[in-house]
């Protein structure tokens, strides 16, 4: 059935509509001067024909990418992995011009203390924060490509090419990394 409804979305339909203005032009040429090419024939006629093709195009190509837009802006499922015991913030770093808490994993029981972290241990809170005021940032797809990222208390927007996936991934990158650094010191 999904293909049938893709087939008939994505082809189907616009094949139809394509050909429906130069068969109107042709019908509305019959209509008015008794021949079926006659308004093809008039550099002007064709040019509207041509037009209207175009206009058509271009309308569609906004509409699939509008409503693309709207399934990909919708909110998305809460999904959290947690561990038994929760998660501990650890410190923030500064990338991408947002703020990101790095995090490692609270207690897991009563008998451990003295846990040693290791750089995978690691953990990069997802959404990012905003710098002026840390609050979570909320993230929309644009229109052209990339997203908006933007806090709902003080204002602060930000147009970025990746989503909040990807730079978290790089962030979590950097953080290990000077987590390493940082163990290897000399104390």
């Amino acid at each position: 059935m999904k293909v049938v409804n893709w087939l008939f979305e994505k082809i189907i339909i616009q094949v139809l509509v394509t050909l429906f203005i130069p068969i109107s032009a042709a019908i509305g040429s019959k209509l008015a001067t008794g021949d079926w090419l006659e308004w093809f024939a008039t550099p002007t006629n064709l040019v509207w024909v041509i037009l209207a093709i175009v206009l058509w195009v271009v309308g569609s190509a906004i509409y699939r990418r509008v409503k693309h837009l709207r399934t990909v802006n919708s909110p998305p499922l809460s999904l959290s992995f947690a561990t038994h015991g929760g998660w501990k913030t650890m410190g923030t770093l500064d990338y991408a011009g947002v703020s990101w808490n790095i995090r490692v994993p609270g207690k897991t029981s009563s008998f451990e203390t003295n846990r040693i972290l290791a750089p995978h241990d690691l953990d990069i809170e997802i959404p990012p924060r905003c710098p002026k005021c840390r609050t979570e940032l909320e993230q929309k797809a644009s229109f052209w490509s990339g997203y908006v990222w933007q806090c709902v208390k003080c204002g602060f927007r930000k147009r970025n090419r990746d989503d909040f996936y990807e730079e978290a991934r790089r962030v979590g990158k950097i953080a290990r990394s000077e987590f390493v650094e940082m163990q290897s010191e000399p104390k």
